[in-house]
């Protein structure tokens, strides 16, 4: 399991063009969605509607409160960041898709439905992409992330245990947390894990046994449960609801608590920084020693449920409790636009590609999205 390449510099802006909406998609025309081999260009995050503000016999006054972002209506397109929606799948699953991985040539959904299903992405007559669903795989158990490492698909799930499937066939269970398996990460050949018992498990494959063993478990310095990871030169950042601990990779100790220490949505790796979203919409930078570098108050559209890095722009990609999505450019760390991209649900995850701005919204009524963010179409610089 190789460590994720993070994106080390940043894009020329490209200039505005105005295009209509029936645009063809970005990349090659027969180019698929799922690039064998194709690594992240920026660091991923961890991580979690709405009609006109005047519904259900109430005005926009009684449906907002003081400072909230006022709900619009559903979009498919967001020129002035080029952003189109390539597909929209209504009850993808019967509840929250709670995560989504992409591996060499699939994708797949891990919902509340207790089901994983696998969907298989491809260019329909129009040249937009779509998903066609392939299989899928009863859980037994509510999963709460997911990732793919080398042949491995692996699942964290709600009673502690992580369920691994292979591509030869094999079903193996990772045992060793208490409560729910909320975050999973890979970085030099270990599977690390996250949960809300508040350890942080390292495991690694036993040649012999052909099974994964928890060599080592960080149960002291970490406060409260732990929601996210990612790595940092030499430190493991662990983020959960009581801030951020930070961890030295060759202690495996505690070196530092990040303030403040409230709730984290999710860790985004960028030009040697952590970018710290936290679930109020608030975001703080920090160098890798832990010292903050900026920081900035609440995104206009309120709570964050999840975060993820778009290679396009690049971008920081946020989804919020109401439904909305927030752009953000980098590494200016600007507000660039913010649309409702799911009508009165929570965006629950989301997803990148890691190639032609192409990204996945899950939403918590099931709800399956694919867009893709092409600059040479956007209105606006």
């Amino acid at each position: 399991m190789s460590k994720n390449k993070h994106r080390s510099n940043v894009a020329p802006k490209a200039k505005a063009q105005a295009k209509n909406d029936s645009r063809q998609p970005a990349g090659q025309p027969n180019a698929p969605m799922v690039k064998k081999g194709e690594k992240k260009k920026v660091g991923r995050g961890a991580g979690r509607g709405a009609g006109p503000a005047a519904g259900r016999g109430r005005g926009a006054s009684a449906l907002r409160k003081k400072g909230a972002h006022v709900l619009e209506q559903v979009t498919d397109t967001v020129p002035e960041d080029g952003m189109l929606r390539h597909q929209h799948i209504l009850k993808a699953h019967t509840d929250a898709i709670m995560a989504i991985v992409m591996a060499e040539e699939f994708i797949y959904t891990a919902s509340r439905d207790k089901l994983l299903k696998r969907w298989k992405p491809q260019r329909n007559a129009q040249g937009r992409f779509e998903m066609m669903a392939d299989i899928e795989v009863p859980l037994g158990e509510i999963p709460w992330c997911l990732i793919s490492a080398g042949e491995w698909i692996f699942c964290g799930l709600g009673n502690g245990k992580i369920r691994g499937y292979s591509k030869a066939g094999r079903e193996i269970n990772l045992e060793g947390h208490t409560k729910r398996v909320s975050c999973l990460l890979t970085h030099e050949h270990v599977l690390i894990s996250g949960s809300t018992d508040g350890n942080v498990r390292f495991w690694q494959l036993d040649p012999g046994s052909q099974t994964f063993v928890c060599t080592h478990t960080i149960s002291e310095g970490i406060s409260g449960s732990i929601n996210c990871l990612s790595i940092l030169d030499q430190g493991l950042w662990v983020g959960g609801t009581s801030g951020v601990s930070l961890v030295e990779l060759a202690t495996l100790k505690v070196a530092l608590q990040v303030q403040p220490k409230k709730f984290v949505a999710g860790l985004l790796q960028f030009t040697g920084h952590m970018i710290v979203v936290y679930s109020d919409g608030s975001v703080c930078i920090y160098n890798a020693l832990g010292q903050q570098t900026h920081s900035q108050p609440p995104l206009p559209a309120g709570p964050v449920m999840c975060v993820v890095g778009l290679d396009s722009g690049p971008r920081v990609l946020c989804g919020h409790a109401k439904g909305q999505v927030s752009s953000i450019t980098l590494p200016m760390f600007q507000l660039k636009k913010c649309w409702q991209a799911l009508e009165r649900c929570k965006v629950q995850c989301l997803c990148c590609a890691g190639h032609d701005g192409i990204f996945l919204v899950g939403a918590e009524n099931g709800t399956l999205q694919l867009w893709q963010r092409d600059a040479a179409h956007a209105t606006e610089p």
